[in-house]
C-alpha cells in the first residue's frame, strides 16, 4: 500500500510540474505565415484572411492592425483566421500582430513580416472658390478687360485634368445688349487648386457663372468629388458716356463694343456719322490720348 501511495504521489507531482511549466504543448505560440488582401481603405472594414498554423481555436486569438484591435475575429481552424480591419490613416503601412489568447507568454504574440497598407478612400471636397459666390465687381480700369482670376480650392491634391470646370456668361439687367453662352478658356492647376483662364477677357455688364463637377483626387482609387458646386460673380456696367477719349489700339468697332458706349460693335457707323464733320475726321485714323469722339444716342438715333 505504501508503494502504491508513493507511485500516486509521483504521478500527481508530475502533473503539477506539467501545470507549473505551463503545458507549452497545450497552448503553443501562433505561427502566422501570410495574409490577404494586403491593403484596404482608410475607413477600415476590410476582411483579411490570415493563414498559418497553431491558431488557438479553443480560447480564440487577438489580431491587432496598426496597434488597434481588429473586429469580427474568427478562427475556423487552427490554420486560418479571418478579421476585419479597424480604421487607419491613408498611405500608412502598419504591422499585423497575432496573439493566441490561451498563451500569455511573450512568444504567444507574433508580429507578421507583411504589413497592411491603408488606401485613400475619402473623396475631395471644395473648401473655397474665388471670386466668392455673389461677388459684385464695380471697380476696374477697362470695361472690356476686367481681370477676374477664377480658382477652386479642394481639401486635398486633385487630378487637375479630371472633371469639368465651365464658365458661362449672361447679360445683366443694366447691360445695353444681350449675351449668353459658354466662355472658352483653359483649365489648369496644381496641388489642391484648379484655375480657369478665359481665351478672352471678361467684360463689364455681365454675370459669369462657374460650374465644377467630377473632379478626382490623386489617390490610386481616384475618389470623385461627391457633389459639384456652382457659383457666380457680376461685373457692373459703367455709366454711359456722351464723349469718349480714344485709347491705344482702339478702332471704331472696339469703341462701339464698350459697355459705356454702345456695348455693340455693330453700331460703329453711328460714331463715324456723328464725328465725320469734326476736323477732317478719318474713321481709319484715330489719335489715342488726344482725340475725343461724340457718342450720340437717343430716339433720334433709333434707341
Amino acid at each position: 500500500m505504501k508503494t502504491l501511495r508513493n507511485i500516486s504521489t509521483v504521478i500527481a507531482f508530475a502533473f503539477i510540474l506539467a501545470g507549473i511549466s505551463g503545458c507549452s504543448g497545450c497552448n503553443p505560440p501562433p505561427e502566422p505565415a501570410s495574409f490577404s488582401p494586403m491593403e484596404g481603405p482608410e475607413t477600415g472594414g476590410t476582411t483579411i484572411r490570415i493563414t498559418g498554423d497553431k491558431f488557438d481555436m479553443k480560447n480564440g486569438v487577438t489580431v491587432k492592425v496598426g496597434g488597434k484591435n481588429a473586429t469580427s475575429v474568427n478562427v475556423p481552424s487552427k490554420m486560418e483566421i479571418t478579421a476585419v480591419t479597424p480604421a487607419g490613416m491613408a498611405g500608412e503601412s502598419v504591422s499585423v500582430v497575432v496573439t493566441n489568447n490561451g498563451n500569455t507568454k511573450p512568444e504567444g504574440t507574433v508580429t507578421m513580416s507583411q504589413q497592411f497598407t491603408y488606401t485613400d478612400a475619402t473623396a475631395p471636397t471644395i473648401t473655397g472658390v474665388s471670386p466668392a459666390d455673389g461677388t459684385v465687381i464695380s471697380e476696374y480700369e477697362d470695361s472690356l478687360s476686367v481681370s477676374v482670376p477664377i480658382s477652386v480650392t479642394f481639401s486635398e491634391d486633385v487630378d487637375t485634368s479630371s472633371g469639368s470646370l465651365t464658365v458661362s456668361v449672361e447679360s445683366t439687367p443694366d447691360s445695353a445688349t444681350e449675351q449668353s453662352g459658354a466662355i472658352a478658356g483653359t483649365v489648369s492647376g496644381s496641388g489642391n487648386t484648379i484655375t480657369f483662364t478665359p481665351n478672352e477677357a471678361y467684360r463689364a455688364g455681365r454675370k459669369y457663372t462657374v460650374n465644377i463637377s467630377g473632379v478626382k483626387d490623386t489617390a490610386a482609387a481616384g475618389n470623385t468629388l461627391e457633389s459639384g458646386r456652382t457659383f457666380s460673380f457680376t461685373v457692373t456696367s459703367p455709366e454711359k458716356v456722351s464723349r469718349y477719349l480714344v485709347k491705344e489700339g482702339d478702332t471704331l468697332p472696339i469703341i462701339a463694343s464698350r459697355p459705356e458706349v454702345y456695348d455693340n460693335e455693330e453700331l460703329w457707323p453711328r460714331l463715324a456719322e456723328a464725328n465725320q464733320d469734326d476736323y477732317d475726321f478719318d474713321r481709319r485714323r484715330l489719335y489715342p490720348g488726344r482725340q475725343w469722339l461724340w457718342v450720340p444716342r437717343g430716339s433720334a438715333w433709333g434707341d
